[in-house]
């Protein structure tokens, strides 16, 4: 990377990580150039340098994660662990990677239920990387465990986000202390002789 190439990519970072913020906050129709322009310290010229439409901005926002790199490795969970606590415990780590990303939690399900398209197509997307990501680590980590991989990656899936969303509203440290019942309770329906 070159010297001139680092500010423009710092930049932008600052653009998208502050349009996540408030497109979250109060969705994407809420959000104006104007306010995003206040928040970075820029004037909207230079937003429309980087993003020609809020559309074009919140497809950049939502592709800039990069989940599918965090989803690839296995999470960091002890294999020698009996199946029960194992299996708690990746529910737990998954909630808890989960809950660094809030505001992108936020805004997907907001833009979704409002209709974008392409928020409802990178979610599905997110849905179906996901899945994958839960089969390949119950092949590799619960192979002890019964049941069909692809199955108990799909009923996992919708549990890991039923119970992240009903929650989302509480405060982080109440959301994990919630959660971390729920991922002993979800480990021990999977993991029962």
């Amino acid at each position: 990377m070159s010297a001139t190439t680092a500010p423009v990519l710092e930049q932008r970072e600052r653009i998208l990580g502050a349009a996540l913020h408030l497109m979250a906050d109060g969705g994407v129709h809420a959000m104006s150039m104007r306010s995003l322009a206040t928040a970075c310290g820029l004037n909207v010229a230079t937003l429309y340098h980087y993003f020609p439409s809020k559309q074009a901005l919140l497809t950049e926002v939502i592709a800039a994660q990069r989940y599918e790199e965090l989803l690839a490795d296995l999470p960091p969970v002890d294999p020698g662990l009996a199946p029960h606590p194992r299996l708690a415990a990746t529910l737990e780590w998954i909630w808890a990677s989960m809950g660094e990303h809030d505001d992108m939690w936020k805004l997907l399900l907001g833009e979704s239920l409002r209709g974008d398209v392409h928020a409802m197509t990178s979610a599905a997307e997110l849905s179906a990387t996901f899945e994958r990501a839960l089969e390949s680590w119950w092949l590799r980590l619960f192979a002890d465990v019964a049941g069909d991989p692809r199955v108990n990656a799909r009923v996992l899936r919708g549990l890991v986000y039923g119970f992240f969303i009903e929650l989302m509203a509480l405060p982080a440290p109440d959301r994990r202390e919630h959660l971390a019942r729920r991922a002993g309770e979800i480990a021990a329906v999977f993991t029962r002789p």
